[in-house]
């Protein structure tokens, strides 16, 4: 098999399966390759690790009991380690000091982790998703590379809430996604990143920014297509940033309300296809969708698929129109409708 073709390596470290007092322990010994772990604040201890190895970029979840822990020094010297750590908090808080300034990251807030620089923490029981970049892919894209160290940016930020919703998407196609889906992203993801950080996008990024920024806008609308009150008001405003910003971003598929209606449009006909929803009928499947003028409906299904939704359901059950086709004929349409 092409190894682009193959998904991710994906490893998943989780502290409960093991007895309470091997738990703490494990944990010190895993996380000593990045950071010292100088306290552990719960004696019912756990943590749990899902990470993907992305090409040059890794990104994941952890989720740990509390905790202090430090990179010195010393720490620095001998491991070399030289990357960045984009750590957004989601649950939980963790504070930072880094260069005598201390921050703390909560409710979504993305702290800068650089790993060739000194900081020390202290959290409560957390949940953060985290992205890896190597300082030779990120640094050329930032505008000061050394003064991100323990740097906070507030979660309400419009570039801010772009990165998180871009990296919770990765995250959440990570166990389907492929070599080369992955380095198609890297570009997109690293310069995502860095008008976050700088604060700004370059029109010389603006191209890449737009297509990281639309993974994550249509995950979100993917997720929604069902909630009778999306809209583009609502998605602008989940995702920080104004409607002629989602416009610009969705321009390539025909705007927001095209793209909605055709994307209900392919939900309407799986379910048309689908045995378990066979005692439905077209008008209500067809409202379950928003499409509530049954002619309409009928008109623009017609021009999508080129034949009625009734045809369309006799075929895809193998009756009538003297087909021949069966259920299983018809998957791979169903295939094609559901990827995303």
């Amino acid at each position: 098999m092409n190894s682009a073709r193959q998904h991710l390596p994906r490893s998943v470290l989780d502290t409960n399966q093991l007895p309470k007092r091997q738990r703490a322990p494990l944990w010190r010994d895993s996380a000593t390759s990045v950071w010292d772990v100088e306290r552990i604040t719960d004696d019912g201890f756990y943590a749990y690790v899902d990470a993907f190895h992305a090409g040059d970029l890794m990104f994941g979840t952890v989720k740990s009991s509390g905790q202090a822990t430090e990179r010195a020094r010393a720490r620095i010297a001998s491991d070399s380690l030289d990357y960045y750590m984009l750590q957004f908090y989601v649950r939980g808080q963790r504070s930072a000091t880094a260069r005598g300034n201390e921050v703390l990251a909560q409710n979504g807030d993305l702290l800068v982790v650089d790993m060739t620089q000194q900081l020390q923490t202290r959290s409560t029981e957390y949940q953060s998703f985290d992205l890896v970049l190597p300082r030779r892919l990120f640094d050329p894209l930032l505008g000061d590379p050394d003064a991100f160290g323990g740097a906070l940016f507030a979660s309400q930020q419009p570039l801010v809430a772009l990165l998180r919703s871009h990296l919770l998407a990765l995250y959440k196609a990570g166990p389907d996604m492929t070599q080369d889906q992955a380095i198609a992203m890297q570009g997109p993801t690293l310069a995502l990143a860095a008008a976050a950080l700088n604060g700004a996008v370059t029109e010389e990024k603006a191209q890449p920014v737009r297509t990281a920024a639309w993974l994550a806008v249509r995950r979100h609308l993917e997720d929604r297509l069902s909630d009778p009150e999306l809209s583009a008001e609502r998605v602008a405003r989940h995702f920080g940033f104004s409607r002629a910003t989602l416009y610009r971003i969705m321009e390539p598929v025909h705007g927001f309300s095209a793209y909605v209606r055709l994307r209900r449009l392919y939900r309407s006909r799986d379910d048309l296809a689908d045995h378990a929803q066979r005692h439905r009928s077209i008008a209500d499947i067809a409202a379950g969708w928003g499409f509530h003028n049954a002619a309409a409906f009928s008109a623009f299904f017609s021009k999508v698929f080129g034949l009625p939704p009734r045809d369309y359901r006799q075929m895809a059950f193998g009756q009538g129109l003297g087909s021949t086709h069966s259920a299983s004929e018809l998957d791979w349409s169903r295939w094609l409708s559901a990827m995303r």
